[in-house]
């Protein structure tokens, strides 16, 4: 069974705009954050849209590279939250990579401020990306890392490693094969899923000390 029921107690504080602080937004207009992760992407070399449709579900941007690499962030969906009240929750996580899924395209959530301890696990699960406003002022996508990022004091907390979240998927549906299948799998059942034909890139993992990306 899933666990779908709200997570309000334990959240991600290294996630998310800090307390006492406020975005940079008008907050009578929820639709801000859209408009910043697209102006955001279009700097980085995407071109975008909104509000489009895949399958008959709505997403807030989507994006495809204007120079093509063969990477699987050439195409993102990016479901966006500004939520303030309560954090966001698992079932946000589930409805973007269902999009990515659908799209073949690298799945994203921009947060204005939290994301709740299970939902911030499922992203690590799915390789969902998290961009909060802070990352929306640096030069690319925040890469997939090892453990959680430290932030603050949390750095000295010992995070488990991404690889060790992830359970083996059931013998009925594990399956190899050498096809160049235009659908997501699994890559063998210790390694995360991917969400194009090409999976050179999915399994670049770093250790978020050696990056020379700076987290919050």
């Amino acid at each position: 069974m899933s666990n779908d029921s709200p997570d309000f107690t334990a959240e991600i504080d290294s996630v998310g705009t800090p307390d006492g602080t406020e975005p940079d937004h008008d907050p009578t207009n929820g639709r801000w954050l859209e408009t910043r992760v697209a102006e955001t992407l279009e700097r980085w070399g995407y071109t975008t849209a909104r509000n489009e449709y895949c399958f008959g579900l709505e997403t807030d941007v989507i994006a495809r590279r204007d120079d093509l690499r063969g990477e699987p962030h050439d195409f993102l969906v990016v479901e966006c939250k500004d939520w303030h009240q309560v954090p966001v929750q698992r079932d946000t996580v589930e409805a973007v990579a269902l999009r990515a899924a659908l799209t073949r395209a690298m799945p994203v959530l921009a947060v204005a401020r939290r994301v709740s301890a299970s939902a911030w696990q499922l992203a690590q699960l799915l390789d969902v990306r998290i961009v909060t406003e802070q990352d929306l002022r640096k030069n690319r996508l925040p890469p997939l890392t090892k453990r959680r990022p430290p932030s603050g004091t949390l750095s000295a907390r010992r995070e488990p490693l991404i690889r060790d979240l992830r359970g083996r998927l059931p013998l009925l549906v594990q399956r190899e094969s050498d096809l160049d299948i235009e659908a997501p799998v699994f890559y063998r059942s210790g390694r995360g899923p991917c969400y194009v034909p090409d999976r050179t890139g999915n399994d670049e993992y770093v250790n978020a000390r050696d990056t020379d990306y700076e987290f919050g």
